[in-house]
């Protein structure tokens, strides 16, 4: 009987063992794979931070290529713009050697052409005008103002007005009395 009671604390103890055995090896499996999950977490966030600090870099270098060209293509349409208007302001010395107009017959207007020549006005004789548009850059076409304009020159669509102000304030206030 004894041998029976000892077979069954054995018995017992060893059931205990393994109950004991098998929640802790639960423990250890839930304690393992948080950790494991927390490491995972770890690694993941690093490695965003990495791939984050990457993009942010490559994005600043692009931006700075970028800003850089901006930058460059401002300066060269800056100097062509600055080239361009120091080339119509020096044109009609050249337009004077090839065709013959006196630099005092010249007219700046700016836009939408740049000058009005009056060839001979300064020695007394006008004898021709000239609308002249100065092109200093690589394009020679003309805008489509400019166009329009050569047109209604070209087809002789020109006329002469001589505004007398008095009378116009007076058809001015007879108009605004009806």
């Amino acid at each position: 009987m004894f041998e029976w009671v000892l077979i069954f604390i054995l018995l017992t103890a060893l059931l205990i063992t393994f109950y004991l055995y098998a929640k802790l090896k639960g423990q250890i499996e839930v304690k393992a794979r948080q950790m494991h999950d927390d490491w995972k977490q770890k690694d993941l966030k690093e490695i965003e931070m990495r791939m984050d600090a990457e993009v942010n870099r490559r994005v600043e270098e692009q931006l700075k290529e970028k800003e850089k060209s901006i930058r460059e293509d401002a300066i060269k349409r800056s100097t062509f713009t600055i080239i361009g208007r120091v080339g119509e302001h020096l044109a009609p010395i050249l337009i004077f050697k090839n065709y013959g107009i006196d630099l005092k017959d010249f007219r700046y207007i700016g836009t939408p052409i740049d000058f009005i020549a009056f060839k001979g006005l300064t020695e007394g004789s006008p004898e021709k005008i000239y609308f002249i548009e100065i092109k200093s850059g690589e394009t020679k076409t003309l805008s489509e103002k400019q166009k329009k304009i050569k047109e209604i020159v070209e087809a002789k669509n020109v006329e002469w007005l001589t505004i007398h102000l008095p009378s116009e304030i007076d058809k001015l206030r007879s108009q605004s009395q009806l």
